[in-house]
């Protein structure tokens, strides 16, 4: 019995300085030391494979490595991940102390069955019972030993894999902070600035400074932010640049921007960022009584309810109607969350609040049902704006999903599950009225995004690229007519991640290798639809006019939630 005890594992990494470990849990806690000694002696015939489970703790990561957008949560990361190597490490040599107890308690029990068997009288050995139970204990015996010879080897495997685990995650983590490290000391970034544009950095002999990467920043803004980034972090030239607090607001809400206020090829605050991940002048799509100046003819007949009252044309009476449903919205509001159905005109004031804004539509006639049930097209859209502020480029997505119902539709039932129809339900490639539908949502979306560029609702923003995925309702009648409804900026987007088989990564990708392009990149599915000309952009305010150097309004709506 002189088996030793092993843990042939590379040293722990040197953790970080006791400051970076502020705000951490101790993970130490979570694994008590176990001496030997005080592991009791099992029972001849007592199964070791599971004994140590009741004195020790299991060999888990607790942690794992996920990307840091900040310095700050990059140290906190690392000396997590090295705290939890040394705990590992403890919790390991603690299990091995364990199995290798459980092979001296076996290596004992041998000895002491082969000594019991010697020293056996003659008399001893005339008694076959006798005889029996002596060799049966020791057949037990060595069983006991090979089984206990073998946990402490296959112990001694788990703790090599589970110590080699945390070594791969402390990896991750230190390539990311030599990364972090070299992205800063990157020379060539500018502080952000409105007017005058920065001047560009040159070195000692005077030759412009040219960028190592290409550098995104997740400033925390909501939206679609953190997605792009790490989409474009797919590229074999694009790093992370770390955000720091920008500043608090009256409520104590934080702001982030990249550190040190440099300007960089993306981040979601649009001050900051070369590409601007929101289209300036953006309300006149979301917003759905700006729509109908848009988008004449090409929407339902659409009424406005405003505090209470009707605003402009008053829907026919009852008596003038069908029994279609009629749909009473906020104006301001997307994804389904804030529409009521009911049976008449009349009704409609009835349902919305005294103060606000709502748009009232009837249902529209002979809608084009999917297997008997109600059913719309998502339909996605792609506007990139150039850096001379005039010229855009519109692409639509041949692909696209159907939003289904799961109720059979009828007229006359005014339930929400029947007649508005949210969720994403399946790929739309495959609908036998989708060759047809497609050149005509196309035709529409053309004609609106076409009217909103030359009348200078949408702005360009001169020296940005700025673009937005964003998506449109149509739903088709019997006739072939297609009907817009609204736009959704900022639709739900799903990756790999969150739907394995059905995702949007293509998407978003070739939208990304258009706003972006790169070797690697391909439009994909992305159908170009047109390129316009705008109005130039009105010259920039006298610095002492100005309130705020950020386009608070279009460069941070709020984070979308639901299904869209």
């Amino acid at each position: 019995g002189g088996a030793t005890l092993e843990l042939a594992m590379p040293t722990a990494p040197s953790t970080l300085t006791a400051a970076t470990m502020t705000g951490h849990r101790s993970l130490a806690s979570r694994a008590p030391a176990m001496d030997e000694n005080k592991a009791a002696r099992p029972a001849t015939g007592t199964p070791f494979a599971h004994f140590p489970e009741k004195t020790v703790p299991a060999m888990d990561i607790f942690v794992t490595y996920e990307r840091s957008w900040s310095i700050q949560d990059a140290l906190e990361q690392h000396s997590a991940l090295a705290e939890q190597r040394e705990v590992l490490t403890e919790i390991g040599r603690n299990r091995l102390r364990v199995r290798h107890t459980q092979l001296s308690f076996a290596e004992l029990e041998v000895e002491e069955a082969l000594e019991a068997a010697k020293t056996m009288s003659g008399f001893d050995a005339g008694d076959a019972q006798r005889v029996l139970r002596i060799a049966g204990r020791l057949k037990a015996a060595v069983r006991d030993l090979r089984t206990a010879s073998r946990m402490k080897q296959l112990e001694q495997g788990m703790v090599n894999k589970h110590l080699a685990q945390a070594d791969a995650e402390n990896e991750k983590t230190r390539l990311e902070m030599c990364s972090i490290k070299e992205v800063i000391d990157d020379k060539s970034l500018v502080v952000a600035l409105d007017d005058p544009p920065p001047p560009t950095p040159v070195d000692a002999n005077g030759k412009p400074l040219k960028q190592r990467y290409r550098y995104c920043t997740n400033c925390k803004v909501g939206g679609h932010g953190q997605r792009f980034c790490e989409y474009f972090l797919e590229r074999p030239d694009w790093r992370i640049y770390p955000n720091q607090e920008w500043f608090k607001d009256e409520k104590g809400n934080e702001y982030h921007c990249p550190l040190g206020k440099k300007l960089v090829d993306f981040a979601d605050e649009t001050h900051f960022s070369r590409i601007a991940m929101y289209l300036k002048g953006r309300a006149w799509l979301e917003e759905k009584t700006k729509v109908l100046d848009l988008a004449p003819g090409k929407m339902p007949d659409t009424y406005i309810i405003e505090n209470g009252q009707w605003r402009g044309a008053v829907p026919p009476s009852d008596d003038q109607v069908t029994d279609l449903p009629w749909f009473v919205k906020e104006a301001d509001r997307n994804w389904g969350t804030s529409i009521h159905v009911c049976a008449k005109p009349s009704a409609c004031l009835n349902l919305v609040k005294p103060t606000g804004v709502y748009v009232v539509q009837p249902h529209i006639k002979d809608p084009l049902l999917h297997d008997g049930r109600k059913c719309h097209i998502k339909f996605y859209v792609l506007l990139v704006g150039f850096e001379d502020g005039v010229r855009w480029n519109l692409y639509t997505f041949k692909d696209g999903y159907l939003s289904i119902s799961p109720n059979p539709w009828s007229p006359t039932d005014l339930s929400k599950d029947t007649q508005v129809t949210i969720i994403r339900a399946e790929r739309i490639g495959s609908w036998k009225a989708w060759p047809d539908a497609y050149p005509k949502c196309k035709a529409v979306v053309v004609e609106v995004i076409e009217r909103a560029i030359t009348q200078g609702k949408l702005e360009g923003r001169l020296g940005k690229t700025q673009f937005e995925i964003f998506s449109a309702d149509f739903i088709v009648d019997n006739g072939g007519g297609v009907w817009l409804f609204e736009f959704n900026m900022s639709p739900v987007l799903k990756d790999p991640k969150d739907e394995p088989k059905v995702n949007d990564a293509d998407m978003v990708r070739g939208a990304l290798s258009i706003v972006a392009p790169w070797s690697g990149g391909s439009p994909g599915l992305w159908d170009f639809a047109g390129e316009f000309r705008g109005q130039p952009p009105p010259p920039k305010a006298p610095p002492a006019e100005k309130e705020k150097p950020v386009d608070s309004v279009d460069s941070a709506p709020a984070a979308s939630s639901g299904s869209s």
